[in-house]
């Protein structure tokens, strides 16, 4: 008699939090990806002193009206809205717009201002090159650097990313088939010193006859190299997310033996060139674009979940990208409940 009791009051007390649960929070999911069904490769994303998240995408349509580098803004990393375009007319080095603009990223200094770092063809020979623009806060405006500050063979010199370590920072890029690099920034910033390091070469991988979308994340005393390839975009697209890890940010780096992390499933297409961010519930999320399926041109913004399983990442558990969660980058974090159901 005890121990039907004291099942039958288990059984109620799971009923009531399930209850609770649901009245706090509803019977919805978390959210759905993609979080922004709109054109919007290659983000990067910060979080800044307001607590709000901001976004930096390659140049998109916005309904009829054509960003240069799109801002987003977000409370949780899954709500978006439009914010701005950070450059409304291209700098004087650049191709005009709508010339390419790719793959910014975003980085607060010290001071309290903003460095924008951008991949851009330069209007004198057409290469693609890195630039840097400066703000006093996120959405701009920004003031152009007045020249880049890399540039490589064909599209070599694109996709920066920006690492802070041991008290200075490292400009990350790479493409076209070349190795992915790394170089020191002046304290300012606007401009690298020194002379460059190749950090990973690309190997005989399945997505890796090109990487790029350099993603550097410190995890458990280790340095990971998150990274993309090797075709992003189109009709025959073939992309997915790499990890590599060292005990250097530099290397030299180890290849997951589980590589990819990300790649595409029945519903999402060639996942990749994504950021990593701390969610609001502290945990490690995963923003970055695909193509829903059957497109073949957009790329839509999808959001996960980072586990670290074994000393790795995993995304969704090696399921690609979800199509649901029941889980959310909320504060304080929302129980997990297998809501993701039809």
């Amino acid at each position: 008699m005890r121990r039907r009791l004291a099942l039958l009051a288990v059984a109620v007390v799971a009923v009531v939090a399930v209850g609770a649960y649901l009245l706090l929070y509803g019977t919805q999911v978390a959210y759905r990806n993609p979080v922004l069904a709109n054109d919007a490769p290659d983000p990067a994303v910060i979080r800044a002193p307001d607590g709000l998240y901001y976004a930096y995408a390659t140049q998109a349509y916005f309904g009829a009206q054509f960003m240069n580098i799109p801002i987003l803004r977000s409370p949780d990393l899954v709500e978006w809205e439009l914010a701005g375009d950070a450059f409304p007319d291209n700098p004087e080095w650049a191709v005009a717009s709508p010339g390419d603009m790719w793959a910014p990223h975003m980085e607060r200094w010290d001071d309290g201002t903003y460095r924008l770092y951008f991949s851009a063809a330069r209007r004198d020979n057409d290469e693609m090159s890195i630039g840097v623009a400066t703000a006093d806060n996120p959405t701009g405006p920004f003031t152009d650097g007045g020249g880049p500050i890399v540039t490589g063979h064909s599209f070599s010199a694109i996709d920066p990313f920006v690492l802070r370590t041991d008290g200075k920072r490292y400009l990350y890029w790479g493409s076209a088939g070349e190795p992915i690099s790394a170089q020191e920034l002046s304290p300012d910033g606007r401009s690298v010193v020194g002379e460059p390091i190749e950090v990973l070469p690309r190997s005989t991988g399945e997505y890796e006859g090109l990487i790029e979308g350099a993603w550097v994340t410190e995890h458990d005393g280790m340095y990971y190299l998150l990274y993309s390839g090797d075709a992003c975009c189109g009709p025959e697209a073939h992309y997915a997310v790499m990890a590599a890890r060292s005990e250097s940010p530099f290397g030299p780096f180890s290849r997951n033996p589980n590589n990819p992390i990300l790649e595409a499933n029945d519903d999402f297409n060639a996942p990749g060139h994504h950021a990593v961010i701390t969610g609001p519930d502290g945990a490690d999320w995963m923003l970055y674009h695909a193509m829903v399926r059957p497109e073949t041109s957009f790329r839509s913004l999808l959001l996960d979940r980072i586990d670290w399983v074994d000393g790795w990442p995993v995304i969704n558990g090696g399921n690609g990208p979800s199509g649901c969660s029941a889980d959310a980058p909320h504060d304080p974090p929302i129980p997990r409940l297998p809501l993701c159901g039809d």
